[in-house]
């Protein structure tokens, strides 16, 4: 492994940066979640947007046009309808990462950009702060990727890789324990355990891969990777791994920055509030007696068709404003 040497850090003031991401069906988000990137970063020297959007059924790419128009340094790029060609979700996610990756790499457009900032541009980082941004600049730490944290508990641990926290894909792992212990067990052993909270006061965590919604790289090290959404046999995989083992080959070092707080909690960890709580264990029950009554497949359509029907509040209480 080649350790690159320890790059300066460029203060903020001075930095131009590249807030990049993929996006869907944006339309109607799309132009808030810009505005509110350009405030929380208006303390560096220039930002820059380069989103790449696949799939969407909705107004996204006229929205986009719009942007391209009106915000200075705002860029996009459409893939069209990429399911047909890449039918899992993780490997389609993986193709308009690169494109980005590849445009940071090699476009000269982009050569004066210092740091990228990959985000989730669904509403996710609604609690982001530029405090909680900038807390990557008063670390110690040698950092080339610096990843978000959520208040009330972690929840991204399908990109997370930390040889005690989570040392394994934990999909997998649930796949191999299901059977042995059952569906909650397995859940709960699985992921439900690791999504513990990380106060925001703690030292910096060093990890193999974590995203958590929002992540800050060193320029050189971001090029370096590839995203990568499937296995050696074309089963699904989170696309954050692959691409932090290819920076931590060539020597660079990640973290997960507890300071950076990007929400309190997410779809993932709704749960871990008092009302979550009582929801999944209200849901356990019902698919218990379910399960008992040999009705479960009808039991889950039933309850499909009612979150269709339930203002997007409801149906997504972790990423309400």
């Amino acid at each position: 492994m080649n350790v690159p040497p320890r790059a300066p850090r460029i203060p903020p003031a001075a930095a131009h940066v590249a807030v990049v991401g993929p996006v869907h069906n944006c339309g109607a988000t799309i132009a808030g979640e810009v505005a509110r990137f350009r405030s929380i970063l208006s303390g560096f020297a220039s930002v820059t947007f380069l989103v790449v959007e696949s799939d969407s059924t909705d107004d996204s790419v006229r929205q986009l046009r719009q942007l391209a128009a009106q915000v200075p340094g705002f860029a996009f790029e459409s893939m069209g309808m990429l399911r047909d060609r890449h039918p899992i979700r993780c490997d389609r996610i993986a193709v308009c990462r690169n494109v980005y990756v590849e445009r940071l790499a090699n476009d000269p457009r982009y050569g004066h950009i210092d740091y990228v900032m990959a985000a989730d541009l669904d509403n996710l980082n609604h609690q982001l702060s530029a405090a909680a941004v900038l807390s990557c600049w008063r670390s110690d730490v040698d950092w080339s990727g610096m990843t978000a944290n959520q208040r009330l508990a972690y929840y991204d641990i399908w990109a997370l890789r930390h040889p005690v926290w989570a040392p394994v894909d934990c999909w997998a792992a649930y796949r191999e324990m299901v059977a042995v212990v059952g569906h909650r067990q397995a859940i709960e052993m699985c992921v439900a355990s690791k999504q513990i909270r990380v106060p925001a006061e703690a030292a910096p965590i060093e990890v193999e891969s974590a995203f958590g919604g929002f992540a800050v790289y060193r320029r050189d090290a971001f090029v370096t990777g590839r995203y990568v959404g499937l296995d050696a046999n074309g089963g699904e995989v989170n696309e954050h791994v692959r691409f932090h083992a290819d920076l931590r080959e060539r020597g660079h070092r990640l973290y997960i920055n507890p300071a950076m707080i990007n929400a309190d909690f997410t779809d993932h960890t709704y749960y871990k509030t008092r009302l979550g709580h009582l929801r999944k264990e209200l849901m356990w029950r019902v698919r218990e007696a379910a399960d008992s009554l040999h009705c479960r497949n009808q039991l889950e359509s039933a309850i499909d068709a009612i979150k269709k029907r339930l203002p997007e509040s409801i149906q997504h209480p972790g990423k309400a404003r």
